[in-house]
């Protein structure tokens, strides 16, 4: 059986406090020290434990406060990267075709190589002032194909051979973070869920240059490596969620595909967390594609939108999805993290006290579902 029996998670990052984000913004001008940032940071950190244990949800993360985005190891943790800007994402919403694009002001120009795993430092410090399950997440090596284009190509031709060399380093980072006492490990795989369940997506992928099947067949080769590299004691967990911006989303679609493949390939994973809070992502039928010792993580609490849910409703959901997996093989948490980018809560338009209410939602269904 699978390690995980928990019943409410949590997926990575939370709210900046305002003082954060305008530290941040201090630092980078050289109006505050380094010194004096990390103490803030350290700060923000620890306020960020004490509402999920206030909450009552099983597993706690740092909130990635360390991070500028979801994906920041995949910046701060290698060489080989330049400042120019990648190719701008499209994310949408229910009013707009298209709401924003966002470029990373960064692109691969050279072989790359790891540092020292920067999440070491987020779990030696969250891990020291709680006495809950601490997760780092860790993103999937496919996410560093939104920073090739054709300024990457001198250094790598082929964007599916830079895929290959990032989870090398993905897989690096994991055995440093099990050496350093981490129990429970993340892969953040979005780019790959959305490739499978999203046509525009795919022809997105085909303008940049990136075949999308062959980059649906590497990236679920490489992801499912990864879910089989033995760490004992580790749980080893996957997110796979369609994009998570302010009230926005880059993919829509359900999980059918993704479950026949990847889901089915990726059997080395102890827990599934899936992204399940609108009509964007269908219905649980595809969780009768996972294997039952499996836990599956639903994602019904969401952290793009203010309304509230009802214990009474996360719970119908919760055994709607059971006639698909094991009822003791599921859990909750919010669908994606309460800030992928290190927004205020202002710019989220989730106020703090909505993600404390929403974190409390979660544990409150799980305690009412699972004692």
């Amino acid at each position: 059986m699978s390690r995980a029996n928990h019943h409410s998670d949590v997926v990575g990052s939370m709210l900046r406090p305002d003082y954060l984000s305008q530290a941040r913004a201090r630092l980078r001008s050289g109006d505050l020290s380094a010194e004096a940032y990390a103490t803030l940071v350290d700060q923000a950190v620890d306020e960020a434990l004490r509402i999920q244990e206030e909450a009552g949800v099983d597993i706690v993360t740092d909130g990635e406060m360390r991070r500028n985005i979801f994906f920041d190891f995949l910046i701060g943790g290698l060489n080989g990267l330049s400042m120019l800007p990648s190719d701008p994402v499209r994310f949408h919403s229910h009013d707009e075709e298209t709401v924003m694009e966002v470029s990373i002001p960064f692109t691969v120009t050279d072989r790359i190589s790891a540092r020292a795993c920067p999440g070491i430092a987020e779990f030696k410090y969250a891990s020291a002032r709680t006495a809950k399950p601490v997760k780092v997440t860790l993103p999937s090596p496919g996410l560093l194909t939104g920073m090739w284009n054709q300024q990457s190509r001198s250094a790598y031709p082929d964007p599916f051979q830079l895929m290959e060399d990032a989870a090398q380093v993905v897989e690096t980072w994991m055995r440093q973070l099990a050496e350093a006492g981490c129990r429970y490990i993340q892969l953040d795989a979005p780019e790959l869920n959305e490739v499978y369940v999203d046509a525009s997506v795919r022809e997105d992928h085909a303008r940049r240059g990136i075949d999308p099947e062959r980059f649906l067949d590497v990236g679920t080769s490489l992801v499912s490596a990864l879910g089989n590299v033995d760490l004992p004691g580790v749980t080893k967990a996957l997110h796979i969620c369609k994009g998570n911006g302010t009230q926005s989303w880059i993919a829509e679609g359900g999980y059918e595909a993704t479950a026949k493949g990847l889901l089915a390939t990726a059997t080395g994973f102890d827990v599934f967390l899936m992204e399940f809070d609108d009509a964007r992502s269908g219905g649980f039928e595809p969780l009768r594609e996972v294997r039952e010792d499996t836990l599956i993580v639903l994602g019904l609490v969401s952290t793009k939108w203010t309304r509230i849910e009802a214990v009474s409703e996360l719970k119908e959901r919760i055994h709607d999805a059971a006639r698909f997996h094991p009822l003791d093989r599921l859990a909750i948490s919010p669908q994606c993290g309460f800030a992928s980018a290190a927004e205020t809560a202002a710019g989220r338009k989730i106020t703090d006290a909505v993600q404390r209410q929403k974190l409390q939602r979660v544990a409150e269904t799980a305690a009412e579902v699972w004692g």
